[in-house]
């Protein structure tokens, strides 16, 4: 066997080289970037692999550890997991600061490689800069962090052990059951350790993201039970963006009938136009899915892992004899929730369903009910969104300003917070994959992080970002890396003074208001943000507005804009669209205020209405 010798650090990037996938009939690289953050611990030795394959590999440079993997993570949701983001730190602060994106990318299913630097194997300098020492443990390091929030984690401890840790690593980032990060911790010395590695181990290999195929028998029992429904609806995931799925969703429930419900993460896989759409559902969901929802007898749930917003935390279901049928690529998210599981890819198991149903499909009146429901809801929706001459517009009445100007193929992306429901009912998709969030981690800063990977992996669409002022504080540095790298984004700031959706739950649950609005904090000198002065200051074009007309035509100047464009806007944090669904939160069982009282009554009611042993 032909060898080659290398250190391990180039030896890691040459592998990553070779990997390459096809989307739409072409070859492209499975890894199409890094984003990194050099200090010691990956510059040295892993860096200089780096800069030397730049060609190959472009390196992107990040502002944060957290915003840059966060970055990465939307590129390969937007790219529908068929490419993964590398993310590389120092160790230490660096190395964690990772692990809240691991957060976001093990929560969404979403593959990306982090490759932070590690301790010293050898141990000699120890404790090095940085470590973290683990007195009864010296194995243990700070990216032991990253275990319960990575789907594969290894250490390399010697050069030759890549050999084996980096293919385990890209086919369970590829796996759409277990798909999600990746963490290949590199023990500083062993990166600039040399290894006569295998010629072979670099040749070239083509990934193809498998379909894995549902059992008959699974099949038939669900066909059989769908085939009793007198009101089914049909729940559609993320993962039939992941599966490519959408035009199988369609042919399914025109064929058979059945209105299509959508979670956050499945949002814009059918148009609002489609004879069949229903909207979202659940806790940030509309009252046309949930009020079918409240009356289904089946749930088809199609890619989804039916997380406590889209379910009502199991109390949006009141039917007694409601049933679930879960068609999962992944056997875990199938077998939950006391579910008949369909294991099995989205696209192929919604055809050999279909084909086992034959001619079956739902009543035509549960259907024209579905239409009804939709109906009102949007026109409630619509008259919320409309101009208005209020003196502090609401987040629906910013959003439609926006959406009024918008093109059907502008991207929304949100995340955390409460825009993310204001948006979801109020940017109705006119075309496929138009929005774009990060819900099951609710990971606040994602909106602009998030926003400039999926304008990587679409440049030739408007991303419009929506972010409320608490995420931007938090979070912004990727406005000057949106500038500096010429990606394009729209951000509508809605400065609402505080964190106010917490503060909504806040009083929802008998409380005073405390610590959310900023008002409402501790502030003995507290002064307004100029939030278009900051964005200035970073290179952005930037506007403050004090009306939606004044939003609407700032907008229609950033869709013009050919750099990137934040648009400020002071909304009301009070004001919001209709809650349908009840999600359980902690609430006081011993109510000391009339508010507490009120809140444990409701809080009841729900849990009354709970399924039992999901």
């Amino acid at each position: 066997m032909k060898t080659i010798q290398l250190t391990c650090a180039h030896a890691v990037v040459k592998y990553i080289i070779a990997q390459k996938t096809l989307i739409e009939g072409k070859k492209v690289p499975l890894f199409p970037g890094v984003f990194g953050i050099f200090g010691h611990g990956n510059v040295a030795c892993l860096g200089q692999a780096l800069q030397e394959n730049q060609k190959d590999l472009p390196t992107w440079r990040g502002h944060h550890e957290t915003n840059m993997a966060l970055t990465g993570i939307a590129y390969s949701r937007a790219k529908r997991r068929k490419q993964i983001f590398v993310a590389t730190s120092s160790v230490g602060p660096g190395a964690t600061n990772m692990v809240t994106a691991a957060g976001v990318a093990m929560s969404n299913r979403i593959p990306i490689l982090f490759l932070p630097g590690d301790t010293f194997a050898n141990r000699m300098p120890d404790p090095v800069l940085q470590q973290v020492e683990n007195f009864n443990n010296p194995g243990v390091t700070a990216n032991d962090a990253f275990k319960p929030v990575t789907r594969y984690f290894d250490r390399i401890t010697r050069p030759e052990q890549i050999i084996s840790s980096l293919p385990h690593a890209v086919q369970v980032m590829l796996d759409p059951a277990d798909c999600g990060p990746a963490c290949i911790s590199l023990s500083q010395d062993t990166q600039g350790e040399t290894f006569n590695y295998p010629e072979d181990f670099f040749q070239e290999k083509v990934h193809i993201i498998r379909r894995s195929r549902p059992d008959d028998f699974q099949i038939k029992e669900a066909a059989d039970l769908i085939k009793k429904a007198k009101k089914p609806i049909l729940i559609s995931g993320g993962g039939v963006f992941y599966s490519d799925a959408m035009d199988d969703l369609s042919d399914f429930a025109i064929k058979h009938n059945i209105p299509v419900t959508q979670t956050i993460m499945g949002y814009s896989t059918m148009k609002k136009d489609h004879s069949h759409y229903t909207g979202a559902i659940g806790g940030l969901g509309g009252k046309a899915a949930n009020n079918l929802a409240k009356e289904t007898d089946v749930a088809i749930a199609v890619g989804t892992k039916l997380a406590d917003f889209t379910t009502g935390s199991w109390a949006n279901f009141e039917n007694p004899n409601f049933k679930l049928v879960s068609i999962n690529a992944g056997r875990f998210d199938a077998n939950k929730h006391m579910a008949k599981a369909v294991v099995g890819d989205a696209k192929v198991s919604l055809i050999e369903l279909s084909l086992a149903l034959g001619s079956w499909k739902a009543d035509d009146n549960w259907h024209k009910k579905s239409r009804i429901e939709l109906k009102t809801w949007e026109e409630y929706v619509d008259k919320e969104s409309a101009p208005t001459n209020q003196k502090l517009p609401s987040y629906a009445q910013a959003v439609g300003a926006c959406y009024r100007n918008s093109d059907p193929t502008d991207i929304a992306v949100t995340a955390a917070g409460g825009l993310v429901g204001e948006v979801v009912q109020v940017w109705k998709p006119r075309e496929l994959n138009t929005h774009e969030t990060e819900w099951g981690f609710s990971c606040m800063s994602y909106e602009i992080s998030g926003a400039l990977g999926i304008k990587m992996a679409n440049p030739d669409k408007e991303v419009v970002s929506f972010v409320g002022d608490g995420s931007y504080l938090l979070f912004n540095s990727d406005i000057y890396s949106a500038v500096i790298t010429n990606h394009k984004l729209i951000i509508v700031v809605c400065d609402n003074g505080g964190h106010a959706v917490i503060n909504r739950l806040q009083l929802y649950k008998g409380g005073k208001e405390f610590n959310c609005m900023l008002k409402s904090s501790k502030t003995p000198n507290l002064v307004s943000v100029d939030f278009a002065a900051h964005a200035k200051s970073m290179g952005a074009e930037a506007e403050h507005v004090n009306s939606i007309s004044e939003l609407e035509e700032a907008f229609k100047r950033a869709k013009i804009s050919k750099n990137t464009y934040v648009i400020s806007i002071h909304t009301d944090g009070y004001q919001w669209l209709e809650g349908s669904a009840y999600w359980e939160s902690p609430t006081l069982s011993m109510p000391t205020t009339e508010e507490n009282k009120k809140a444990l009554k409701d809080h009841l009611e729900g849990k009354n209405k709970q399924r039992k042993g999901v």
